[in-house]
């Protein structure tokens, strides 16, 4: 591999997240009586669009309705995500291309002025030649995002690389015609990634040996 640009995922790709997102996840059903979901369910069941999700879990969204969940989710969210930390081996990566001077952009559901916030604050704002949010926080696709972006900066997808940790991000690497590679360890089990048909790596470790050597 020797992409001239890196397109990285942020939630679960970079940011050690996950347990952070069932325990949140567990609190809001527990509220509304609701039987919780253990690790491996989230695991094989997590999935974009997140309303569908939601819908799997058990939300009908007749009481209320996803905007609100979602809302209460993002809420709790930000005001923990602090408690997480990078994933091992992540930030070695990203100095690794930095030094090799390939391009690296972040793109993210994370609504925008958050992502710019977490990426400040866990230190790593500095490596992306741009971060790429959402204007809201439901969670929608990031397929046409991807589109939009390669488009107007002129690489050709052939020299473009996803670097992600869901189907989403196959999803998005194919629409715009880019390979993708997914990390293990984040959003969604070792199963449910092996059947998108693209290289997954145990660990960021893997995958740096895999892109520098």
């Amino acid at each position: 591999m020797h992409p001239k640009l890196l397109i990285w995922d942020w939630n679960g790709t970079i940011l050690d997240d996950t347990d952070l997102c069932l325990e949140i996840e567990n609190e809001l059903l527990n509220e509304r009586g609701m039987r919780p979901i253990t690790k491996d369910w989230y695991l094989s069941n997590f999935s974009f669009p997140i309303r569908a999700y939601y819908e799997r879990m058990g939300y009908t969204f007749e009481t209320e309705s996803y905007l609100d969940v979602s809302e209460r989710f993002m809420a709790r969210y930000t005001a923990r995500c602090a408690e997480c930390a990078l994933r091992a081996g992540v930030r070695n990566v990203l100095e690794q291309a930095q030094r090799r001077g390939i391009k690296q952009t972040l793109l993210s559901v994370t609504e925008q002025s958050e992502l710019r916030k977490e990426t400040s604050r866990f230190g790593v704002c500095g490596f992306f030649s741009e971060v790429l949010g959402t204007d809201d926080a439901l969670g929608f696709s990031k397929v046409e995002r991807a589109k939009a972006y390669l488009g107007r900066i002129g690489i050709e997808p052939k020299d473009a690389l996803f670097i992600g940790d869901t189907d989403h991000d196959v999803e998005a690497a194919n629409a715009v015609g880019c390979a993708c590679v997914l990390l293990e360890g984040g959003h969604q089990s070792r199963e449910v990634l092996e059947r998108c048909g693209v290289p997954v790596f145990a660990s960021a470790d893997a995958l740096g040996r895999a892109l520098f050597h």
